[in-house]
C-alpha cells in the first residue's frame, strides 16, 4: 500500500469546518472533481454509514465510502474504493489558534496490477493523490465561513 498526506490550517472555527466538512450540498464547491452524491445511507457519516459519489471526467470515477470510525470534530476515517484505487483514508481536525488544521492521510493500493504497477505508483500515481488531497484542502480553506465574509 502507498500512503500519502497533506494539512491545511482552515481559517475558521472547528465548529464551522467540521460542519462544512460534512454538508452533502458544499462538496461540490471543494471536493477536487465531485460532482454528485449517488446515495447516502446508513446513518453517514456514522460509522457504517455509506456514501456513493461519482467526479467528473478528470476525477476517480463512481466512489463508494463506508465510515469506519467517526469521532465528532476529530476524525472521520473511511475505507474507500473507485475504478482505479482502494484504500482508506483519515480526516483530522485539531485547533490551532483560531482556526483549524485540517489533515487528511490516504492508504491506497492500485486496483489493477501488474509488473510496473509499482514504478507506475511512483512516478505517476503518488503525486496525483497528493495533489487530489491538496486540491480539496485548498477548496475547503476558500469555502471556510471566515474566509467567504473577509472582506
Amino acid at each position: 500500500m502507498s500512503k500519502v498526506a497533506e494539512e491545511l490550517r482552515i481559517p475558521a472555527s472547528l465548529a464551522e469546518t467540521w460542519e462544512l466538512y460534512f454538508d452533502p450540498s458544499r462538496w461540490a464547491d471543494w471536493v477536487d472533481e465531485f460532482r454528485a452524491v449517488d446515495s447516502l445511507g446508513g446513518g453517514y457519516p456514522e460509522v457504517g454509514g455509506t456514501l456513493v459519489w461519482h467526479s467528473g471526467p478528470a476525477g476517480r470515477g463512481q466512489v463508494t465510502e463506508t465510515v469506519l470510525e467517526h469521532e465528532h470534530r476529530r476524525l472521520h476515517r473511511i475505507r474507500y474504493s473507485d475504478p482505479s484505487s482502494k484504500g482508506e483514508q483519515a480526516s483530522r481536525f485539531r485547533i490551532e489558534g483560531e482556526g483549524t488544521v485540517v489533515r487528511i492521510e490516504l492508504e491506497y493500493s492500485l486496483v489493477k496490477g501488474g509488473v510496473l504497477s509499482s514504478l507506475t505508483d511512483v512516478l505517476f500515481i503518488r503525486s496525483q493523490m497528493k495533489g487530489m488531497l491538496g486540491r480539496t484542502l485548498e477548496g475547503l480553506r476558500a469555502e471556510a465561513p471566515a474566509q467567504r465574509t473577509a472582506p
